[in-house]
């Protein structure tokens, strides 16, 4: 009895999995690296097909300088939803400004350095679908449950490896600067070893001549 009744669960649960992970991964996107040179714009667009889905968006400077930029969304009448300056990462959850075209912009306009940002753009369809079996719930709910961890553990470490990879920037700028600093240091000792070698070569001619 226990096995007859817990096989239709089991099997609601991996279909009602197969569908949300389906439509996950077509509303999903890869994360898109772009380069920002200094002093540049640029932008990426997506168009809102419905005013029950939201979309999400992060981004977080990987390299460059001080890692900091400007961030800009625009809806589709050309209005500015919100602006973030001089931010090295965050997240935009953007509900319904109206149907259309809606563009992200990012402006580097602190410092010479070029930076590389990743993006993350992500839709985000509301479930209106109601379940009157109760088993079909429970697995929903699991389903959803994982799906939430899932997500955080995703967060988690695309900003683990976001610092990953700031910290191996700063490391390298570091050493580069060492080296320049060395080559500093050497030229200065170099010429203040010459200096002294001239004052004293030139305090004995002199004291010669006065002998002389």
């Amino acid at each position: 009895m226990f096995r007859k009744s817990i096989i239709p669960l089991v099997l609601a649960l991996i279909t009602t999995l197969n569908s949300i992970c389906a439509a996950s991964s077509s509303n999903t996107y890869a994360p898109v690296a772009i380069t920002l040179p200094a002093f540049t714009k640029e932008c990426l667009y997506y168009d809102l097909l419905s005013h029950e889905d939201s979309i999400v968006v992060s981004y977080q400077v990987l390299t460059g300088g001080n890692f900091e930029i400007d961030f800009e969304i625009t809806a589709p009448d050309h209005s500015v939803i919100t602006t973030a300056k001089q931010q090295k990462y965050s997240d935009f959850l953007l509900k319904s400004f109206g149907l259309g075209q809606y563009s992200f912009c990012f402006s580097n306009t602190y410092g010479t350095a070029l930076k590389k940002v990743e993006v993350t753009l992500e839709l985000e369809k509301e479930n209106l679908a109601a379940h009157h079996n109760p088993e079909d719930a429970i697995s929903d709910h699991a389903v959803e449950e994982i799906d939430r961890n899932l997500n955080k553990i995703t967060k988690m470490m695309n900003y683990l490896r976001a610092r990953e990879w700031r910290n191996m920037d700063t490391v390298k700028s570091t050493e580069s600067r060492l080296v320049w600093l060395s080559m500093l240091t050497m030229g200065c000792m170099a010429g203040v070893s010459f200096i002294q070698a001239a004052i004293v070569q030139v305090l004995f001619k002199d004291r010669q001549r006065n002998y002389v």
